[in-house]
């Protein structure tokens, strides 16, 4: 039986995490080897099935500096090649930006055969914008990514952006979507008009304090409405205290890092991504398989290609567009709280649109099911 390795920076709770962990039970499931590989140990919140074992290639963890973990790349490209070479040089599908860096140093600088996958879950081009850090990593994408076998992106518009901006190969370079768990997701249950929710790590780029404004504008009239925001980040301090000078701190509720959010979909009405950059949006199909009517704003990329999906993908509403009724949810532009204020009470307002956006969320998120997305990672390593 063949051997594949997945090659991630550890098993958190983010959506590159949940993709591995994923496809890793599911192959494993239908009789492939597999295993994970992790750049540093953090504790595993996602559960991977006994059968596929777990590599750590360092002692480094979370609270390792970011500069740390840069400077050891070359030492964990050697300690990776050493591993691979136990097993007969498997192919190797990292995710996220060191561990892909990892995967095409092993063969640049340690020499080993393995066939490179490199995922990628985000928008490159964001890098060049964010300080020291993410200027290193443009410049390793640059120069590494080129080298790989081949580039996948977890959207149609991301791939076409690395394209373009790294000067790949268009035939090595392809849009693998994240599997996902849509089976049996609350279908069926009752929605109550009670809270809206959004999911993600509280940085900056996610936009949260759009949905807490947009929600307090709404809030008085609303009296039965409440807000959860599910994630954990180092932008948590500065939203509660926003959230507090709202006026309705009681009904905005911070759950923190929650592994799996299928719970607190049960209990909402709305599910609602702020977001200025995605790779995808994993958090909104999730949410249509739980049968939620989603509002989105309409950022690069992923929103638009899972809602929208008869649009093109990289026309996009300007920033004083109105909203925009899409085929499977409620679209408006990035940045705009008018907006989505509007958007929200369009949803809330009208229970028929909610149930039919409830009965087609499913059906959508079906198209990114782990079954589906699965059987492209089968094809590309073990074909």
């Amino acid at each position: 039986m063949s051997l594949a390795v997945f090659l991630i920076n550890s098993l958190g709770t983010g959506g590159a995490e949940r993709a591995v962990t994923a496809a890793a039970n599911r192959l494993r499931a239908v009789g492939r080897d597999v295993r994970v590989f992790c750049l540093e140990h953090q504790s595993a919140q996602l559960r991977l099935t006994p059968d596929v074992p777990i590599t750590y290639l360092s002692n480094l963890n979370a609270s390792s500096s970011s500069f740390l973990k840069l400077a050891t790349l070359p030492f964990l490209a050697f300690r990776l090649s050493f591993r691979l070479r136990q097993f007969g040089a498997p192919p190797v599908m990292s995710h996220l930006f060191r561990a892909n860096f990892v995967n095409v140093l092993a063969r640049v600088l340690a020499g080993s055969r393995h066939r490179t996958v490199l995922v990628n879950h985000t928008r490159i081009s964001r890098l060049r914008d964010e300080g020291i850090q993410g200027r290193i990593n443009w410049a390793l994408c640059r120069l590494l990514y080129p080298r790989a076998d081949v580039v996948a992106s977890v959207s149609s518009g991301a791939s076409a952006e690395s394209v373009r901006l790294l000067g790949l190969a268009p035939e090595k370079t392809i849009t693998l979507y994240d599997p996902i768990e849509t089976s049996g997701r609350l279908l069926g249950q009752q929605k109550q008009l009670n809270a809206a929710i959004a999911v993600g790590r509280l940085v900056a780029l996610k936009r949260f304090e759009d949905l807490i404004d947009a929600f307090s504008a709404i809030a008085s009239g609303r009296p039965e409405l409440t807000l959860n925001i599910v994630g954990d980040g180092p932008e948590r301090s500065r939203l509660e205290k926003r959230a507090a000078a709202s006026g309705f701190a009681d009904r905005i509720h911070f759950l923190g890092q929650i592994a799996e959010p299928a719970n607190e979909l049960a209990r909402s009405c709305v599910f609602v991504s702020t977001s200025a950059v995605e790779g995808f949006g994993m958090a909104i199909v999730e949410a249509l398989a739980a049968g939620l009517p989603v509002i989105a704003a309409d950022c690069a990329y992923g929103p638009r290609e899972i809602l929208s999906p008869s649009t093109d993908s990289t026309t996009l509403l300007k920033d004083d567009s109105d909203i925009e009724l899409a085929q499977y949810g409620v679209l408006y532009p990035v940045g705009s709280v008018k907006a989505l204020r509007k958007a929200l009470q369009f949803i809330l307002t009208d229970s028929a649109l909610r149930k039919e956006l409830g009965q087609k969320g499913p059906v959508r998120a079906s198209d990114f099911s782990v079954e589906r997305s699965t059987a492209a990672y089968e094809k590309l390593l073990f074909a």
